[in-house]
C-alpha cells in the first residue's frame, strides 16, 4: 500500500531555497535529479532506499521538492517494493520515510518556517 505525504512549507525565501541544498548534503539519497524551471527555482527529486541486508529486504522512498517563489511543495512517496520478511527492520531503525519527514519538520522549526499538510484534491 502506498504511503504518500504532501507538505507545503512557507517562510523567508532565503531559508526556503537553502532547504533543498541542505537536504542534498544531509540526507542519504541514492539518486538525485535537479532541473531549473525559472531563475533560481528548481524541481528536485531524491530517491532513497531502506536496506536490510541481514534478511535481504529493501524499500524505495521518493521525495519530490518543487521550489516556488513563496513556498516549497514536497511530495514524499513510500511506494517501493519490499522483499524479505515483514517486520524485518530492527526496532531501533527508523524507516527512511520517517527520517525524511523528521528532517523537513526539524529544519522548518529551526528556521521559523511554516509547514502545512496538503490534501490531494
Amino acid at each position: 500500500m502506498a504511503n504518500i505525504s504532501r507538505f507545503e512549507v512557507y517562510g523567508p525565501q532565503k531559508y526556503l531555497l537553502r532547504m533543498g541544498e541542505v537536504m542534498f548534503r544531509e540526507t542519504p539519497h541514492v539518486h538525485y535529479f535537479s532541473r531549473e524551471v525559472e531563475n533560481n527555482q528548481h524541481v528536485r527529486v531524491y530517491i532513497y532506499e531502506d536496506q536490510n541486508t541481514g534478511v535481504q529486504s529493501s524499500r524505495c522512498v521518493t521525495c519530490i521538492l518543487s521550489e516556488l517563489s513563496a513556498s516549497l511543495h514536497f511530495e514524499i512517496a513510500d511506494v517501493g517494493r519490499q522483499s524479505g520478511f515483514r517486520g524485518s527492520q530492527g526496532l531501533e531503525d527508523q524507516p527512511m520515510y520517517d527520517q525524511i519527514i523528521d528532517f523537513i519538520l526539524d529544519f522548518s522549526k529551526k528556521y521559523g518556517l511554516t509547514v502545512q499538510n496538503r490534501k490531494e484534491s
